[in-house]
């Protein structure tokens, strides 16, 4: 079939690309391609076809929406912190041109979009393990946003039957995570270390977090490929919570030389605990796609 991934070239968007291709389907991705190379893609290069352009045009969305069946969407303008003092800048940059996109696909007569949600805002602050049927209460800019999304997706279900699966992602990690983005502590951790300045943690013991490796959070979004007409809510976690300072306890143990650190109260935009859990339809539908591959 014909999929297009929106943004990517990105960290997790790139590894759904992998994911897809290998499962044989043709794939497009748009993305920002300065001087038509890729970030993360060279070694697909052949095997899809690309399409450069910003999220806001409308024109060249239209090009890269033409004969398209599913569409997942990657593209997101802002992270938890730099929205939290600017609550416009998510309304401006990922709600309306999302909604934009989501009319001229439905326009264009795809017939599922997939979602990559926030499972770290999108619940609020909650204590235990989450499912997907707890009641969301974000109180971030960031998160109230995602969630927002995913109401005008279930809109479009309603108003012109276009599918859509929604993941609400835990804190991922793994190859081609970004050094320069704030958002994943992982990534930003490494970035000190490599560089030799100071690393800067948030939290206590009680700030807790799923972790989730990279290759299985695009494995399991190919599930959507499965079913053009089914639209759900799906939590990727691992079901443990792993604390700030324990994170940091393994970075000291793995790392063969010492390196700066300073340990800060959690901060205002943080979440205290966030551990994803599964009902059980959604343990149902995930056994299937794994017995499938």
């Amino acid at each position: 079939m014909n999929v297009l991934i929106m943004g990517g070239d990105g960290f997790i968007g790139s590894h759904v690309v992998d994911k897809i291709i290998e499962l044989g389907h043709r794939v497009t991705v748009f993305d920002r391609f300065s001087n038509r190379a890729t970030k993360h893609l060279e070694h697909q290069r052949g095997n899809l076809s690309f399409l450069s352009g910003e999220f806001a045009n409308r024109d060249i969305l239209k090009r890269a929406l033409e004969n398209q069946e599913v569409v997942y969407h990657f593209i997101c303008m802002t992270d938890p912190a730099s929205s939290w003092n600017d609550p416009f800048i998510e309304i401006e940059q990922n709600l309306r041109d999302s909604i934009h996109f989501f009319e001229l696909a439905s326009e264009s007569g795809v017939r599922k979009i997939v979602f990559p949600s926030s499972g770290g805002t999108i619940y609020g602050p909650q204590y235990g393990r989450i499912t997907e049927d707890i009641l969301p209460k974000p109180f971030s800019p960031y998160g109230i946003t995602k969630l927002a999304t995913e109401h005008f997706l279930n809109y479009f279900k309603e108003r012109v039957n276009m599918a859509s699966d929604i993941y609400r992602i835990g804190n991922a990690y793994g190859p081609r995570q970004p050094l320069n983005n704030p958002q994943g502590v992982i990534g930003t951790w490494m970035k000190h270390i490599l560089e030799g300045s100071e690393v800067q943690v948030f939290g206590d013991r009680q700030t807790l977090r799923d972790y989730v490796y990279v290759e299985d959070i695009a494995f399991l979004m190919t599930h959507s490929l499965s079913n053009f007409d089914s639209s759900r809510t799906y939590n990727l976690g691992t079901g443990i919570g792993v604390s700030i300072l324990d994170l940091l306890e393994v970075f000291i143990d793995t790392i063969d030389h010492p390196f700066p650190y300073q340990i800060h109260p959690r901060r205002s935009f943080d979440n205290t605990s966030v551990i994803l859990d599964r009902n059980p339809l959604v343990l149902c539908a995930q056994v299937v796609v794994l017995d499938c591959a």
